[in-house]
């Protein structure tokens, strides 16, 4: 027996909304090869564009501004969401409801669950033990050594410089400058506010 869940989206629907109640459907009911919640956030946009059959299995998809060409057969789109993510874009949705077909029948197979549990069938062991791997007997004469770099042209700095959380050492130039007029720090004598006195 195939399960389905009929949906009426609804174009005054927030899309978060949607993707709520959907993230919380998924965890309530268990996925299965014949349940799928795919294509739904492309769904609504894909109902406001006009769909003209060209051939058999190829459309032209447009909206206000610009036109695509989809082959279902193919499974491709001008646009070329559906060949990248291999899931029907919002214009191949279109397509598909034009001429009353299931857009999850143009979902790859990569996508499908039972594809996924015959991939993760199999158990996956993590490498052999320690003792039994094998090394070159000469490992302990190969040396690594450090890569070669070049000597930088100019000068050599003959201080070093400090980091950026190093504070000055008292009597050092690096110690922070203050007014020689009032004694308080962020200004000198020239724009010190104090009057003269």
């Amino acid at each position: 027996m195939r399960r389905v869940i009929a949906v009426d989206v609804v174009d005054a629907e927030n899309g978060a909304s949607w993707k709520w109640f959907f993230r919380g459907l998924s965890q309530k009911i268990p996925d299965a090869s014949d349940l799928v919640f795919k294509l739904v956030s492309r769904l609504g946009a894909a109902m406001l564009l006009n769909v003209y059959q060209v051939d058999r299995s190829e459309f032209e998809v447009k909206n206000e501004t610009m036109k695509f060409v989809v082959d279902l057969e193919k499974r491709y789109c001008t646009c070329n969401v559906f060949d990248i993510d291999k899931i029907p874009c919002i214009h191949a949705i279109a397509a598909a409801k034009h001429i009353k077909r299931d857009e999850n029948r143009f979902v790859d197979a990569s996508h499908l669950t039972e594809t996924w549990a015959k991939a993760y069938a199999e158990s996956i062991h993590p490498g052999g033990e320690l003792s039994t791997s094998t090394y070159p007997e000469n490992i302990d004469e190969l040396s690594c050594p450090p890569p070669a770099t070049k000597k930088k042209s100019g000068r050599p700095p003959t201080k070093r410089k400090r980091s950026v959380g190093e504070f000055g050492v008292p009597g050092s130039k690096s110690q922070s400058h203050k007014c020689s007029r009032c004694g308080t720090g962020g200004h000198n004598k020239i724009t010190c506010q104090r009057p003269i006195g």
